[in-house]
């Protein structure tokens, strides 16, 4: 079994996940001393049905709440003034995040301003600026979102905050919240979780607490994501892909980024394409080139992504290869089952080919050191074609 000579990981995130899950909010909210938390949700969050559900779970709670419901789908630092305004004139006293992506980063910026009582926050972007507790912050997620909401980060405009106070205090997912309607948003939510949860089960960096967390992740994900594209109202599929992306944000938070997370983000903001599609196309390649030139613990990925029987019957030269192919054959299952909309190739995408250095010499400038130019365009190339790149038999280093 691996394991560093040193490592840290802390995860303050509490879960509460099943049926009725929202009804506990109060209790929740109680133990965090708030008696006047602020609701913060989009226009689309499923119409005022997931509202009113929150809205039901305060009866007879004796606890005052406010609502904001009005989330734009890009927020700006003028919709957080707002939203904080609101807070601060209404002497609220905890965030609730009902919903993903834009809500989440909202609600995590404007716990910022009020919580230090500031209307700029361009002085705590960066990495660990926030060097103080934040107000209480409940995040009651949707499967729409973009896999980071239980993650040290948060993102409006050009401004990046990563801080581990940025966390929630509780995460509640209650299987009437989660809907799986978009199958590409689901997609692109549940990939980007998936390549968190790979990148830390797999990198020099990984630790035994992690690798729990990462563990399950990948397997609920394995399991149930094409079974949920299929059908959007299988509940159990839903809950379990809602909780693998708490967990996956959780382990992101505690590992460094990996290579196909900044090629996804690179290739997504300069084409605009969502970053879990990206990611999902891209993840078979960096796994690969990762296990030949970085020494990457590909091998053990077999384990939550097959179980014990296959892992065990399988060579350990061959535990690596059978795993990307394994990925591999999700990608097609998700190309079929939703008739090509989510593609298997940078090609598919529409990625133009002679872009792909400039992909790569960007994502130089924001990755980690460790992978380098001629890495990225690899990646890159053989994801563009959706070719092997270190041809189909074992990969040995």
């Amino acid at each position: 079994m691996f394991l560093l000579d040193n490592y840290e990981f802390y995860c303050p995130v509490k879960t509460n996940s099943g049926n009725k899950a929202l009804e506990h909010l109060p209790i929740e909210l109680n133990a965090l001393n708030s008696r006047n938390p602020f609701i913060i949700a989009s226009k689309d969050i499923g119409g005022k049905g997931a509202v009113q559900k929150i809205i039901n779970a305060f009866k007879d709670s004796g606890i005052t709440i406010g609502i904001y419901d009005a989330v734009p789908d890009v927020p700006d630092m003028k919709c957080i003034e707002e939203i904080s305004n609101i807070y601060r004139n209404k002497e609220h006293d905890s965030i609730v995040a009902l919903g993903s992506g834009s809500v989440v980063n909202v609600a995590k910026a404007v716990n910022i301003a009020v919580s230090y009582n500031i209307h700029s926050l361009k002085n705590l972007a960066g990495d660990d600026l926030i060097t103080d507790p934040l107000g209480p912050f409940v995040l009651v997620p949707t499967l729409s979102g973009t896999g980071y909401e239980t993650s040290r980060f948060a993102k409006i405009e050009d401004l990046t905050f990563s801080s581990h106070f940025l966390m929630p205090d509780i995460v509640v997912i209650d299987p009437r919240i989660i809907k799986a309607k978009d199958s590409q948003i689901v997609v692109a939510t549940v990939m980007s979780a998936l390549t968190h949860a790979v990148e830390a089960y797999t990198c020099q960096a990984k630790n035994p607490l992690t690798d729990m967390y990462a563990y399950a992740a990948i397997q609920y994900i394995v399991e149930n994501l094409v079974n949920v594209v299929k059908k959007s109202r299988s509940r159990k599929g839903r809950m379990a892909l809602a909780n693998a992306t708490a967990m996956a944000g959780c382990v992101l938070s505690r590992t460094t980024l990996g290579m196909v997370h900044t090629l996804g983000e690179v290739v997504s903001n300069m084409f605009d394409i969502p970053h879990g599609i990206c990611m999902d196309v891209l993840l078979p390649y960096g796994l690969e080139y990762n296990t030949i030139k970085n020494d990457f613990h590909t091998p053990d990925l077999l384990l939550p992504l097959a179980g014990f029987d296959e892992y065990a019957r399988t060579s350990e030269k061959l535990r690596a290869r059978v795993a990307i192919n394994m990925i591999i054959q999700m990608q097609h299952d998700l190309y079929d089952v939703t008739k090509g909309e989510i593609p298997r190739t940078l090609e598919e995408a529409e990625v133009p080919r002679y872009m792909l250095q400039d992909i790569a010499e960007k994502a130089v400038s924001l990755g980690s050191a460790e992978f380098d130019f001629e890495g990225y365009l690899t990646v890159l190339e053989h994801a563009w074609e959706g070719k092997p790149i270190f041809g189909l038999e074992g990969l040995e280093n």
